[in-house]
């Protein structure tokens, strides 16, 4: 295969123009995208946002809009569907002189990249087929040991993104099924993962979807299966992983090193050892040839450097360690840290994306904690910091109302959400990332790190502290020690984790203190009506364990502030997740007589089922049952007036 090139113009309207030009000469001949918002009549498109729709298609010409902010996630999924011999253009409009930018131009500015000055210079798309599909020499080893998978055997496709692991696991599952193989169940941490994959076995079946099961749906079946494929697995965490693995007597693992899909090396570290001690037999299997372009490609080079999709944690050597502060626009002046902490973030199972860094790089408001050797300077353990400054009375009521949700400003939108008005107002600093290398986990080194931040946030008058993660046991008891008190938890799995997730607040002055106890005591207290409505049983049972652990004074609650939450829900935005304890309890005081009140007593008396109670209410969709709530609240509140 031939390599990829790069063009790049400025992004005026002369430049778009013959951009379009071109696309449209390149369309003649093969497969073209045109990538953003200034698109050119009657050429195959898609917005930024909606890339990844394209993921499982090749083009041959592919055109980029890089405008402010840049969309880097878009670019690096785009740059992946073009096939070898193709050209991307990207029309530069990006602005502005952060270290992110700065990085950018540098790269755009690099030799290989060309800046075409006419008509004549601009690439020629030949008309070429799509190359015909031949297995690389990995994909025929991969298929092959697959053939040969034996009980209580794992085996693990680790490759870099384009190496032709969702084409291979597709073939597996399709052929396999066809020739009448094993039974073979498939899961991975979203459906969408998988599309590719089941695109793939679709050659040879007919609904090959039907063999995919949600992690929780799989973990709560009774029955084990025989040969398990989850997909994505470095996204999973370990834990999860180990759960999983336990339901199958053959296990295949399939995961992405670097970039912004996964990390094999955090997964070599923790997850395969794991498995190894669980009992399987644990095969690694490599697959380091492209599928679309030839390797040593230099636009996948680019991508790599420009965004560090390959940077990976080092294993420190025994020496002792000092913290350093640093900032996210001060590590673009410090290469090797900045790929070292981009590493170590990937690796710790963190969904770590291209525009990760470049919020790293251009918000002010990031500060970056290192733990590093004195002897040589590895990194041990890395903290990432956002500042949010706080909201003002008005803004945070209309949070609490559910009728604004200002970006950027998460933990005083929690707290204005819960009703703490006074502590939204405060400066906090939200704890984004933490991480340490895996071989120094269990030494004391995160609770470190954690007592350190929460000084330097005491000498710069911070008044709170706190982070959003994926509940897990050990995770949860770190914070706690560290003097973090759960204050929400969420009824939707975190991304990164496939875990429920979790709000930790920590107090740093006396009087923000006292303003956090009460929202303590009110998450205590609606706790045992709250989570059987809402969580999966597993996930409640792992947090009730937690608040077994900690003293729990009582709270009554208060009937005008639960008649307030009530009207909001019903006259307002107000989620049915926050509202739920108060209209449960002012449900409980004044029991309906009228038929609205009595079907809302009725719907809330069980776990709330979605899709359920959209087939039972005759609405549409989880907000057509809010909707149906919502009125069916007002009547009963009008039926209880005076």
């Amino acid at each position: 295969m031939e390599a990829r090139s790069l063009y790049r113009l400025p992004a005026d309207p002369a430049a778009r123009q013959a951009a379009a030009a071109w696309l449209r000469t390149a369309a003649a001949r093969g497969p073209v995208l045109w990538v953003g918002r200034h698109v050119p009549d009657g050429l195959p498109h898609v917005a930024p946002a909606q890339a990844g729709h394209w993921l499982g298609h090749e083009v041959q010409a592919l055109v980029f809009e890089a405008g402010d902010p840049l969309a880097v996630d878009a670019l690096v999924t785009a740059a992946g569907l073009l096939r070898g011999g193709g050209t991307l253009v990207v029309l530069d409009g990006v602005t502005g002189e952060g270290a992110f930018t700065r990085r950018w131009r540098a790269a755009l500015a690099e030799a290989w990249v060309r800046t075409p000055a006419s008509a004549e210079e601009w690439p020629e798309v030949p008309a070429r087929p799509a190359p015909a599909f031949a297995w690389t020499p990995d994909q025929a080893a991969a298929l092959d040991r697959l053939a040969h998978l034996g009980a209580d055997e794992c085996l693990a496709l680790i490759a870099p993104r384009g190496r032709g692991k969702s084409t291979l696991l597709g073939e597996f599952l399709g052929g396999t099924l066809q020739h009448g193989g094993p039974a073979i169940t498939l899961t991975a941490p979203s459906p969408r993962a998988v599309g590719a994959l089941l695109a793939r076995a679709r050659r040879w079946v007919d609904t090959p979807e039907r063999l995919y099961r949600a992690p929780d749906i799989l973990l709560e079946a009774p029955e084990l299966v025989d040969t398990l494929i989850i997909d994505e697995a470095a996204n999973l965490p370990v834990e999860r992983l180990l759960r999983l693995a336990r339901r199958a007597r053959r296990l295949v693992l399939s995961t992405t090193t670097g970039g912004f899909e996964g990390s094999g090396q955090g997964f070599r570290l923790r997850a395969l050892p794991a498995l190894e001690a669980a009992g399987f037999r644990v095969r690694v299997q490599p697959m380091a040839t492209p599928v679309r372009w030839a390797p040593g490609d230099p636009l996948e080079d680019w991508l790599n450097r420009l965004f560090l999709l390959e940077a990976e944690s080092r294993t420190p050597a025994t020496q002792a360690v000092r913290l350093r502060w640093t900032t996210g626009a001060a590590l673009a002046g410090l290469p090797q840290t900045l790929e070292a902490v981009t590493g170590l973030l990937a690796d710790a199972h963190y969904r770590t994306r291209p525009s990760d860094l470049l919020r790293w790089l251009e918000d002010p408001g990031v500060r970056v904690l290192c733990l590093e050797g004195v002897t040589d300077g590895a990194l041990f353990g890395v903290v990432l910091i956002q500042e949010e400054p706080g909201l003002d009375r008005a803004l945070a009521e209309a949070v609490w109302a559910g009728e604004r949700r200002p970006q950027g400003q998460f933990l005083p939108c929690t707290l204005g959400a819960l009703g703490g008005f006074e502590l939204a107002a405060e400066r906090a600093w939200r704890i984004q990332r933490i991480a340490v290398y895996p071989r120094w986990q269990g030494r004391g080194l995160g609770g470190r790190l954690l007592r350190a931040v929460a000084d330097r946030a005491v000498a710069e008058r911070v008044a709170l502290l706190g982070a959003s993660f994926g509940l897990q046991p050990a995770l949860l008891r770190l914070w706690q020690r560290e003097g973090y008190v759960l204050v929400r938890v969420g009824t939707q799995p975190d991304a990164a984790s496939g875990q429920v997730s979790g709000v930790v607040l920590r107090a740093l002055r006396p009087r923000t203190a006292s303003g956090l106890q009460p929202i303590q005591r009110a998450f205590w207290r609606d706790w045992s009506v709250w989570h059987p409505r809402f969580l999966p049983a597993s996930a409640a049972a792992m947090v009730s364990a937690a608040l077994e652990e900690t003293a729990r004074p009582l709270s009554e609650s208060d009937p005008a502030t639960d008649l307030a939450e009530v009207r909001a829900f019903a006259y307002r935005a107000r989620p049915l997740e926050w509202a739920l304890p108060a209209l449960l309890r002012q449900l409980e005081a004044a029991p309906p007589a009228d038929p609205e009140g009595r079907l809302l007593e009725t719907t809330l008396a069980a776990p709330v089922d979605w899709t359920r109670l959209a087939r039972e209410l005759g609405v549409s969709g989880r907000r057509g049952v809010t909707r149906r709530l919502r009125r069916a609240a007002r009547a009963w509140l009008e039926a209880r007036s005076p």
